[in-house]
C-alpha cells in the first residue's frame, strides 16, 4: 500500500522525468559513467541497476557491450528509457531489460554486480526502507557478487542559506529547438532529522525569451555521513570492501564531495 510519501515521490519524478537527461547530461563530467562502466565491464555476468531512471548510466554501459537489466518505480523515467532504447541499434536494445517495480521489495533474477547511481539511498528518508532496499539488493546478489553504490557528501555550509532563496544550478540550450531552460532549486533542512525538503523550478524560454513554462516539483531527501552507511550495511549483512571519495577511486577525506560504496556479502 502506497502512503502519502510514495505518492510525492512518484509525482516528482513524473515532473523531473522530461528535463533529467538534459539537466544531467554533463554531471562529474561523465566520471560517474566511466566508473560504473569500468566495474560493469569486470563483472562475470549481467549487471541490475536499481534506480535506473532515464537511463543515463545503464545506457552507456548497454553500448558498451554490458548485458544491463535496469529496475525502477517510476514509470514517467522508465519512459524516458525506452523512448532512448529504441533509438539504439537492436543489439543495444537486446542487451537491457527494463523491470517496472519498488527497488525494495521487485525480483529482477540475481547478479554478480548491483548498481545504485547518482543518489539512489536519499530518496529514502525511513530507515525501515533504507534496509528494505539493502535487504533486496542482498537477495538480488549471486555468491560472491558486490553491490556499489554513491551518495552525496552532505556540505554542511548549505544550513546557511535561507530557505526560500532560490539558486541558479542549470542555465542550458537545446540546440534543436534553441529552448532555454534554467534549473533552481531551494531546501528547507531540518538538520535534526538528517533531512530536508527539495523544491526545483525549471523555467523553459523560446529562442525570442518568450515564456514556454514554469514547472516546480519538491521532495524530502535524507543525507547520510560515513558511519550511518556503515552501520547500516552492517545490519544487513554487507562487508564494506572499499570506500571512495571520488570516480578516480579517490580515498575518501574532509574534502570529499561524494561517497562511493562497493560492498560484498562475506
Amino acid at each position: 500500500m502506497l502512503v502519502a510519501y510514495e505518492f510525492e515521490l512518484d509525482a516528482f519524478y513524473r515532473t523531473i522525468a522530461p528535463y533529467y537527461d538534459g539537466d544531467y547530461e554533463g554531471l562529474f563530467n561523465g566520471e560517474d559513467v566511466a566508473f560504473y562502466r569500468g566495474l560493469a565491464e569486470a563483472a562475470p555476468g549481467p549487471v541490475l541497476e536499481m534506480g535506473c531512471g532515464t537511463g543515463r548510466v545503464l545506457l552507456p554501459l548497454a553500448k558498451a557491450g554490458v548485458t544491463m537489466y535496469g529496475m525502477d518505480q517510476s514509470l514517467a523515467m522508465l519512459k524516458q528509457l525506452c523512448d532512448r532504447l529504441q533509438r539504439e541499434d537492436s543489439a543495444v536494445r537486446e542487451r537491457v531489460t527494463v523491470v517496472h517495480g519498488d527497488i525494495r521489495w521487485a525480483d529482477a533474477g540475481r547478479f554478480p554486480l548491483i548498481i545504485a547511481a547518482c543518489n539512489v539511498l536519499h530518496s529514502f528518508p525511513e530507515r525501515r526502507d533504507q534496509r528494505a532496499w539493502l535487504r533486496n539488493v542482498r537477495r538480488h546478489l549471486t555468491p560472491g557478487g558486490a553491490f556499489c553504490f554513491d551518495v552525496f557528501q552532505f556540505e554542511y555550509e548549505r544550513l546557511l542559506i535561507p530557505a526560500n532563496t532560490w539558486n541558479l544550478q542549470f542555465d542550458r540550450t537545446d540546440p534543436a529547438s534553441g529552448h532555454r531552460t534554467r534549473r533552481y532549486y531551494r531546501c528547507d533542512h531540518e538538520p535534526e532529522l538528517q533531512r530536508f525538503r527539495l523544491e526545483f523550478r525549471w523555467v523553459v524560454e523560446d529562442a525570442d525569451g518568450k515564456g514556454l513554462s514554469d514547472e516546480s516539483a519538491s521532495v524530502m531527501q535524507r543525507w547520510y555521513t560515513r558511519g550511518e552507511l556503515e552501520n547500516l550495511l552492517e545490519l544487513e549483512g554487507f562487508e564494506i570492501a572499499d570506500y571512495w571519495g571520488g570516480f578516480g577511486q579517490e580515498p575518501f577525506d574532509r574534502g570529499s564531495r561524494v561517497q562511493i560504496v562497493r560492498a560484498i556479502v562475506p
